[in-house]
């Protein structure tokens, strides 16, 4: 993992958010890579955001990315999101390590404690992913979500963090 810059603002990242499967659970559906590259600065000067991108430790090659917004520092908390859009990574335990590694650094360097998310009932590959890493259901907002046309539920989880 590593901070994002504005030299990652590439066509590939930017093809990402165009491709209906791999943004089905995502909020933003498509993007310009001009878009990409003032989303990218707006994250870099937002001192509540941390915004950083998974790239293969093999070959450098940028393959998905965690972003922790907004973090609330007088409650020591954060809200994360979590992208891979290299489809060729999936469900190869990417992922997983990429999530232990941002709660280490969440709970040692950030000193937080605790990291909430939101996800879609249906998206079943992420739901086992937080599990594996400690996430825990918090609350249940039944027909929230609306995924292409039908509502589905959206469920909160938490992840409290160990002692530091």
């Amino acid at each position: 993992l590593r901070e994002l810059t504005i030299d990652d603002a590439r066509q590939e990242y930017c093809d990402w958010l165009n491709d209906a499967k791999i943004n089905q659970y995502l909020i933003t559906k498509n993007s310009t890579l001009e878009e990409l590259k003032e989303y990218i600065q707006k994250q870099i000067d937002n001192p509540n955001s941390l915004f950083v991108g998974m790239f293969d430790k093999k070959n450098d090659q940028h393959i998905g990315n965690i972003k922790l917004e907004p973090i609330v520092w007088k409650k020591r908390k954060a809200w994360l999101g979590v992208l891979i859009g290299n489809k060729n990574y999936w469900c190869k335990g990417f992922g997983t390590e990429a999530m232990e590694l941002i709660i280490d650094y969440s709970c040692t360097s950030l000193k937080l404690d605790s990291i909430e998310l939101d996800v879609s009932s249906e998206n079943k590959v992420a739901l086992k992913m937080y599990e594996k890493v400690g996430f825990k259901i918090r609350k249940t907002n039944k027909n929230a979500l609306s995924d292409k046309g039908e509502l589905t539920d959206k469920i909160i989880m938490e992840k409290k963090m160990a002692l530091y």
